[in-house]
């Protein structure tokens, strides 16, 4: 399976990893996904559905706030689609409105409080705290839920 890389434009074969990954996202219907660049390392996102880019157009305050959802660390993104969403480009979750994300990591905080630490809330507004701000070990600790 080859890909194209959105940043270089280099071109690759998916590793068995990734192409595994591909295919379970195709299988459960989502639409955006997060693969990441075995010449450039950068990560990008790609619609398994049309293996095709499928880059958020605009940027949003909740860009790259850290997924919610159990067990995930994955960064959320605002995608620009027929109908707009914030994804989760490592477990496919979806959020269609702004008030169900927020919920969603309100619900995250109550239940693994030590998530806390990875938002900041001005009013009723969540915003992600800089990855270099992130507890050490959020990933693992997040990986054990």
């Amino acid at each position: 399976m080859n890909i194209t890389c959105d940043h270089c434009k280099g071109t690759f074969m998916a590793s068995g990893e990734q192409t595994s990954f591909i295919l379970d996202s195709q299988k459960k219907g989502m639409r955006f996904i997060m693969l990441e660049c075995p010449s450039c390392y950068s990560g990008f996102s790609l619609n398994p559905q049309t293996m095709g880019q499928s880059l958020p157009q605009k940027t949003t305050d909740e860009d790259h706030l850290r997924c919610p959802v159990s067990s995930c660390y994955g960064l959320i993104s605002y995608v620009e689609d027929e109908k707009p969403f914030w994804g989760c480009g490592e477990c496919g979750t979806v959020w269609f409105t702004q008030t169900d994300l927020f919920e969603a990591i309100e619900h995250s905080i109550e239940k693994y409080p030590y998530r806390a630490k990875v938002y900041t809330k001005k009013g009723n507004i969540f915003f992600p705290v800089p990855l270099e701000n992130e507890p050490n070990n959020y990933e693992e600790t997040v990986a054990k839920e």
